[in-house]
């Protein structure tokens, strides 16, 4: 059961050599950052200051990289790791953020206004080159409709070095649609290839990621 449903995505992410096309026709609703799965484990003390170096995995051929923050994107993209046995990197704020929901819905709403006006806020992940991988996995939350602050900060400064990568996108939301991060991530990469199939888990879906994440 478990390789039955991951099999649509990470194929077509796999096989696909073609250009994306048009964005998908989700509906999107306003969408809130969830809230952590396990509140007060963001223990930042111990923190890496410049992570760079991806956890390795027997196939070198792909790389999946991340920005989770209550723990549902990073359950999604260590699955995909499993699967593929591939490199994983989680991108990282340069500070975390406060385990205060409040808090953290006053700053993602802040974050996403200053990249509105070109303003990217800091992350403490790099990667110096992609030149080894054939598929670069993107994994984020949907925070208001659209990708998660830190993602965008990285897929911002790391454009230049994603040029012709194909890139397959998964995101996890509490109800809205992936088309407009979608959107961002083209925006963003111009240069690399968006493959044509993305996949979203929603709260509802959640629960059965082991069997909608096959290969």
């Amino acid at each position: 059961m478990k390789k039955l449903l991951l099999i649509p995505f990470l194929l077509f992410a796999v096989l696909s050599m073609a250009a994306c096309g048009s964005g998908s026709d989700d509906t999107l609703t306003p969408e809130q950052p969830e809230q952590p799965e396990n509140p007060g484990d963001n223990d930042d003390s111990e923190a890496p200051s410049q992570p760079t170096d991806p956890t390795p995995g027997n196939n070198g051929r792909y790389l999946v990289l991340f920005a989770s923050r209550s723990g549902n994107t990073e359950r999604l993209a260590n699955e995909i790791r499993e699967q593929l046995d591939c490199d994983i990197l989680e991108v990282e704020p340069e500070v975390p953020y406060d385990n205060d929901y409040n808090t953290m819905l006053e700053r993602s709403q802040e974050e996403l206004a200053a990249i509105r006006q070109g303003n990217y806020p800091p992350i403490k992940t790099s990667v110096e080159t992609f030149d080894n991988y054939d598929i670069v996995f993107i994994g984020y939350p949907i925070w208001y409709g659209s990708m998660a602050t830190p993602m965008q900060t990285f897929l911002h400064s790391h454009a230049s070095k994603l040029a012709g990568k194909r890139i397959a996108l998964f995101a996890t939301s509490g109800s809205s649609g992936i088309s407009t991060s979608v959107s961002e991530a083209r925006i963003l990469c111009p240069d690399a290839t968006i493959i044509d199939r993305s996949l979203l888990l929603t709260s509802s879906s959640l629960p059965q990621m082991a069997t909608r994440v096959p290969v």
